[in-house]
């Protein structure tokens, strides 16, 4: 293991790094950063404005960029950042020019020219880290801000990355902390008389500790399930109108529509943001018992996929009488809403009572858009409301070292009378745990592996 005063990132950190910030291809503007020992040197060679660039930090001025044989490139902005106020904690200086692809390659040209090497992905982010500008929970959920789906994920990652998160798991540790001297305290003095009180105000901090784990871990399967979309399942016999209302709901033609029946093999998904929540719309095999192996097994990952969904819509055809087939049972079960497709052709489906306990029924024509509104009301009341929208963890690597946390201080507390050295032994491993996930105590490899999501020029 190695600290963060002495882990090196990819390349080396007395080395300049360049990447553009922005995605490639044409925009408005497009943004080159540079961050190391050597960023302002290598910039005041490319850009040429009123001033240089280190007369006046954090001054955003505009001049020309010059390719390494003097060439004009273009014009735009340019500001240089003295470390350690930077994002990096290194002298860094970033270019704005018009959002050229040709043009960045050009300015990332002339700063290897003059001795920048390429960042690799997250480099600049892992380098705030190794600088101590950010923790390794801040770090990561930097990359959370861009990937955030929802306005609750965004809320939860600014808030990661302001430290919230970070607040929490150190008042954690310091609560583990405490224990961890009493219990060590108790054991150099076993000669003495201990108070009881003692033993039981460390088992009362214990499980103080392990209900803050619990709260915190409450949030990761909401986190993880809200960040690819909360799964809203449309299921329903054949032919009933499912990829039209697919289509409908997402504003564009993501599914076939043919009157043949079964012409939906497997399922096709669909992503909208509403009410500032990320769905993924799902228009699913048609249920029917049917000879067709491949359509049977698209029936088969169906029914799979509804034990999943976070919602399920069961789709129906009002126009006709209610379906029975057998084939439609796990589905129906499982169905929160059932929607009565076709209306404008008139409603002649009756729900049987049985069936309807419990569910919201929606009359809809995915063809005129008729009930569109109200159907989108009943699917986003039907989303999980539970405690896993307040601030938690939102990574596997947090929970898993949460998860490990949990198990230690469980079996400190259950030993913590009869034997009190293998509950110091078990809170000392806590206390790891809890380093490892604020990035103080880590493996290299674990590094690698959360900055290589990252895009370059983050």
């Amino acid at each position: 293991m190695s600290s963060p005063a002495t882990q090196t990132p990819a390349g080396n950190a007395t080395t300049t790094i360049v990447a553009a910030a922005t995605p490639r291809g044409h925009g408005g503007i497009a943004i080159v950063r540079l961050s190391g020992p050597r960023a302002l040197t290598i910039a005041e060679r490319i850009f040429h404005g009123s001033q240089r660039l280190g007369d006046s930090p954090r001054l955003v001025q505009y001049g020309h960029f010059l390719d390494a044989n003097q060439g004009r490139i273009d014009t735009g902005l340019a500001w240089y950042m003295q470390g350690p106020r930077s994002y990096t904690g290194e002298d860094t200086v970033e270019f704005s020019s018009h959002g050229s692809e040709l043009v960045v390659e050009l300015l990332l040209d002339a700063a290897l020219a003059h001795g920048a090497t390429t960042a690799q992905p997250g480099e600049f982010t892992r380098r705030a880290f190794l600088n101590g500008r950010l923790d390794l929970l801040q770090a990561e959920a930097v990359l959370d801000v861009i990937q955030a789906g929802t306005r609750q994920d965004l809320s939860n990652a600014l808030g990661a990355t302001s430290g919230r998160l970070s607040q929490q798991i150190t008042h954690l540790r310091e609560m583990v902390l405490a224990a961890t001297v009493q219990v060590e305290a108790d054991i150099d003095f076993a000669d003495e008389d201990i108070d009881p009180a003692s033993r039981q105000h460390v088992s009362s901090q214990l499980t103080s500790a392990m209900e803050l784990l619990e709260n915190l871990r409450q949030g990761y399967d909401g986190a993880r399930e809200r960040g690819s979309g909360w799964m809203v399942l449309l299921t329903g016999p054949a032919n009933v109108g499912k990829s039209t209302l697919l289509n409908a709901l997402a504003h564009e033609e993501r599914a076939i529509v043919s009157a043949t029946p079964g012409t939906t093999r497997d399922w096709i998904d669909a992503r909208v943001i509403w009410g500032g929540e990320l769905l993924r719309l799902v228009d699913s095999a048609g249920l029917r018992v049917s000879a067709d192996e491949v359509e049977e097994e698209g029936v088969r990952r169906t029914q799979a996929l509804a034990k999943e969904a976070s919602v399920v819509a069961f789709v129906v055809d009002g126009s006709q009488g209610w379906p029975c087939e057998d084939a439609n049972r796990t589905a129906l079960g499982l169905a929160q809403i059932l929607v009565l497709n076709k209306c404008d052709l008139g409603v002649v489906a009756k729900v049987p009572e049985e069936v309807q306990e419990g569910k919201v029924v929606v009359e809809i024509s995915a063809r005129t858009g008729e009930g569109l509104e109200r159907l989108q009301e009943a699917l986003m009341s039907a989303l999980p409301r539970s405690q896993d929208r307040r601030q938690g963890i939102f990574r596997k690597r947090h929970d898993e070292l949460l998860s490990g946390c949990e198990a230690s201080l469980g079996r400190a507390l259950h030993v913590l009378a009869r034997e009190p050295e293998k509950a110091a032994a078990d809170l000392q491993e806590s206390l790891r745990q809890l380093a490892s996930l604020l990035g103080e105590e880590v493996e290299d490899m674990v590094l690698d592996r959360i900055f290589q999501e990252f895009c370059i020029g983050k």
